[in-house]
């Protein structure tokens, strides 16, 4: 379940646009990240801004018989919206709650540039189902130089490592220098219950 959310967190991003002092990318798609990585320069709409925290998430209810009542996208540069059919279609959450009770289960990716890592905290009432963090470094082109696992915890951490990791395409350095760019991404799972009114 968690790397089907993986998979569609990846896919979900072609029409939203992360924040950018210069321009407004947008995070890419799977299939745009792939031809990213073959093109030397990538457009605007498939380019992650380095400059800022970010973060994205997708978060699906499903009631008491497992059937899926609402899934949602979400950023902390465009807002919610409610997902789009295909992708509502295609995340089953394999969850089932005791009588009465919603489940929700939440895939979410952060980004922290620099030393500033976002570790994940959760807010009351949530249960972590997975964690895992990545120490990414960036080269000037844009293209992530190496990625390494640095923490995981949970018991079904997400299926979404370096080689996702890996797809993006971030910003180019304006200047050229030989230092590479470091950053955090840390991805969770997580899940929180309610009660019926």
């Amino acid at each position: 379940m968690l790397g089907l959310l993986a998979a569609v967190l990846a896919a979900t991003t072609q029409s939203s646009t992360p924040p950018s002092a210069a321009e407004t990318p947008a995070p890419a798609s799977s299939a745009a990240a792939e031809s990213a990585a073959t093109e030397s320069a990538a457009t605007a709409s498939d380019i992650l801004d380095f400059s800022v925290p970010w973060w994205e998430r997708i978060t699906v209810t499903v009631d008491d018989k497992g059937k899926q009542q609402s899934c949602r996208y979400e950023t902390n540069w465009s807002g919610a919206e409610v997902c789009d059919p295909e992708m509502a279609s295609s995340i089953d959450a394999g969850v089932k709650s005791p009588s009465g009770v919603f489940s929700k289960v939440t895939f979410e990716r952060r980004f922290s540039p620099g030393g500033q890592l976002d570790a994940g905290r959760l807010h009351p009432g949530d249960t972590l189902l997975g964690r895992q963090v990545m120490f990414l470094t960036i080269d000037a082109r844009g293209s992530i130089e190496s990625c390494k696992v640095v923490a995981t915890s949970g018991d079904a951490p997400p299926d979404y490592g370096c080689e996702e990791a890996r797809k993006d395409r971030f910003q180019a350095q304006a200047s050229a220098g030989p230092a590479a760019r470091q950053a955090f991404m840390t991805v969770l799972a997580y899940g929180h219950s309610e009660h019926l009114a």
